[in-house]
Parts: C-alpha cells; structure tokens; sequence
C-alpha cells in the first residue's frame, strides 16, 4: 500500500514534466527555424538566361584558354608494333603465345620537334580492363599487405577467377596482377637520348600502398670478393630466376640478411638500373628470402622480364598497370626523356615481346606525347563548355530580338484560348 501511494502522488509530476518536455519540442520563434530567411527568387526571363550563359561562357572560356596555354605544345606520336594492321616491316615483332621474348626494333620517326619532358606510352587496343569481373578480380587486402590469404581463402575469396597456376598459389592473386603488361622497351638510339622509368606511378601508391608480399628480405654481401669465390649454385642467371636454388646456409651467413633466413635464402645476381631499381649494383650477388617459395609463385616468378626479386609489387610498371582504364583503348606511362627531339629524328626502340594481343584481337603501339594529355583534356572540355554556353546565349539573344515573347501573356495558356474551352 505504501508503494501505491508514493506512485500515485509522483503522477502529477511525471505528467508535468511530460508536458515541459512536449513544450521543449516547439521550434524557437526565430527566421531561420521557422523558415522566413530572406531568399533571392530571380525570374528567368529570355535576357536573364541569355546573361547568365553568356557570363558562365565568358568565364569558362578564359579559364580552359589559362589552362591550355600552359599545358604546352601537344605534339603526339604513334607506332604500332604488334596485332592487325602492323607494317609489313614489323612482322617479325608478331607473337602469338604470350612470354615469347621475340625481339624486334621499333623505330618511331620524329616528324615534329619535340620538346621535353616527353612521355613515352605504350598502348592497347581492345582489351577490356572496365570488366565488371576483371575489375574485381584482385585482393587489395594482399596487395596493402595487411593479411595473407590462406591456400583454402583463395578459390572464395575475390581472386576466384585466377588463384593458382596448377602446381602454385599466385601472390598476389587475380586477373589484373596477373595479365601485367610485360612488354620491354629499351630506347637504344639515338645515343644521347635516353628514357627514365622513375616516378611514373603515384607516390602513394608506391610508398604506401603497394607492398612485397610475403616475408621479405634482402641482403648485401659483407665482403663482395668473398662471395665472388663461392660455387653456390643459388646465384642463377636471370632466365632461370622463375625457379630459384636455395642457397646453402655457410653462403647466407656471408650476407647482412636476418639471422632467422640462414638456413632459407636465395641467390641472386643483380642486373641494375631501372629493372632492380638501383638497389644494387650489376653484377653484384645479393640473396634474398620470400616466405613458402614451394608454395607460392610469386610476381617476380610470373613476370621475370618485367618484375625484379628484390622489387616484387613495389615496381613502378605494377603500380601504373593495376590502375585500370575505363575504355578497351587505353594508354600507361611507362617511361619520360627529358632531351630535346629534333624534327625528322628516327627514335629506335628494342622490344622483347611478352604481352600476347593475338588472342584478343587487340593491337600494341609506341607513343611519344608532348605535354600533359590529360590537363590538356579537361582544357578542351572547358572551351566546349564556353562554346556551348554561348552558342546557346546567341541564340536565346536573336529569338527574343526577332520574335520576343512578353512575359505572362495569357494566351500561351492552353485552356484559355477559343480552341480549348469546351475542356
């Protein structure tokens, strides 16, 4: 009984408060929550549209001819070496099965002064990297390094399409680290021009995103002529890198890798410059260690030509390939020159050809750009803007001139004219 009582005296004041909070709710007396701000509510008449496209013209138009100033002089170059309709002087550059290593020499000629920095593509004709399946087909989760995908996760995981060769895992796995683009292009000629493949991907992508899968290590020998001695057959030759001799333990101790890689490193002999990406000199024996090679094929493995083992995934060329185009014909960066190119200059460029197009019906080329393509884009894309808005403007201006329209006039409404009053 006493509990009732105390409940039924507290009612009082849980209904006032109810009614207090009900109160609360009620939106401030003020312009802006009871909607009377000030509101500018132009009428659109003929003049004003004719105004506000000729001004939206007139700005896009000083904006995208800025911008196309300072995008340089365009000058774009093409030379197709492989795939239907390739000159009959390049049929020896043909393949047909996909690592071929044909060599051939491509010769570009310059028919315009090129001024640097010159950017060197390669492009591909009919090969459809916006697949909705190809475009899914790879493990970022792999490729940040953030997990390693168990031999039973792959056959579920988004690498379904393409998780193992028949005796080996891929790492990393899918269609798109897996079709890299693993043509060689070398400009041999002329002698004082040369190309740089350095910083042709985004730095983030390289640097933060992009890691060497698996456990990796490398190691630099502590006394070079020591190791020059040694007979370990773990330092193979490049061709025969897709399978590499495990080193024997007396030869790792020689190098400055991880104590816990003695008894499982690999020999290498390191062939410099852009390929390794000058992490050691060539000629010079390095080893290096990746975790469960017994079970895993590399990157590395999969594309020898292309992909150093002391690179992996961190190769600029791997980083410009995964970011994948919207249309079958695209072009990737794949070197610079930052020498002048005289008008009428034959550029010679030795290709090993490895990327198969044959079985897609796709074509290759060579292409040599002047200037920045894409700021150069979004200039043009400007100017057609300012042209349309005032093509638009001249014409709205003449209607309203010639046959002006009075605004309000209520014979253009339909059921006040004589045709329409029996509706």
């Amino acid at each position: 009984p006493e509990v009732v009582k105390r409940i039924i005296m507290a009612l009082p004041l849980l209904s006032r408060r109810k009614k207090e909070k009900g109160a609360s709710k009620k939106p401030e007396n003020t312009d802006l929550k009871q909607q009377r701000l000030k509101a500018w509510t132009p009428v659109m008449t003929p003049w004003n549209i004719v105004m506000t496209l000729g001004l939206i013209g007139i700005i896009f138009g000083i904006v995208g001819g800025i911008m196309l100033a300072n995008a340089g002089e365009e000058v774009v170059i093409r030379k197709q070496y492989d795939g239907s309709g390739t000159d009959d002087e390049l049929a020896g550059c043909h393949i047909e099965v996909a690592d071929a290593g044909t060599e051939c020499q491509v010769t570009v000629r310059v028919d315009k002064k090129m001024k640097p920095p010159i950017h060197v593509y390669y492009e591909i004709d009919n090969f459809y990297q916006n697949h909705r399946r190809y475009v899914k087909s790879l493990s970022w989760a792999q490729l940040y390094h953030r997990e390693v995908l168990r031999e039973d996760e792959l056959k579920d995981s988004e690498c379904s399409l393409l998780y193992e060769n028949g005796t080996k895992f891929l790492n990393p796995c899918g269609l798109i680290p897996n079709t890299l683009f693993n043509d060689v292009l070398l400009l041999t000629a002329p002698n004082d021009i040369q190309m740089k493949e350095k910083n042709i991907a985004w730095h983030s992508d390289v640097r933060d995103i992009l890691k060497t899968s698996g456990d990796f290590a490398m190691g630099r020998a502590f006394d070079q002529m020591t190791v020059a001695n040694s007979t370990d057959a773990c330092f193979t030759a490049l061709s025969s890198i897709q399978n590499p001799i495990r080193c024997a333990e007396s030869t790792c101790r020689l190098f400055d890798i991880e104590s816990k890689f003695y008894d499982d490193c690999y020999g290498y002999v390191c062939q410099g410059s852009y390929y390794d990406e000058f992490k050691c000199v060539s000629g010079e024996l390095v080893v290096y260690h990746y975790d469960r090679l017994d079970k895993w094929q590399y990157l590395f493995q999969t594309f020898p030509q292309t992909i150093s083992p002391l690179v992996g995934p961190n190769s600029e060329h791997f980083a410009v390939w995964i970011r994948v185009h919207a249309l079958p014909r695209f072009r990737k960066l794949y070197g610079r020159i930052s020498t002048t190119i005289d008008k009428d200059t034959d550029i010679v460029f030795t290709v090993s050809n490895n990327f198969d197009v044959h079985s897609f019906d796709g074509k290759k080329f060579i292409v040599l750009a002047t200037g920045d393509l894409s700021f150069a884009f979004i200039a043009n894309a400007y100017i057609a803007v300012a042209a349309l808005c005032l093509a638009g403007a001249i014409i709205f201006a003449a209607l309203q001139s010639f046959r002006p329209r009075r605004m309000g006039d209520p014979k253009y409404i339909p059921w006040l004219n004589d045709q329409h009053r029996d509706y």
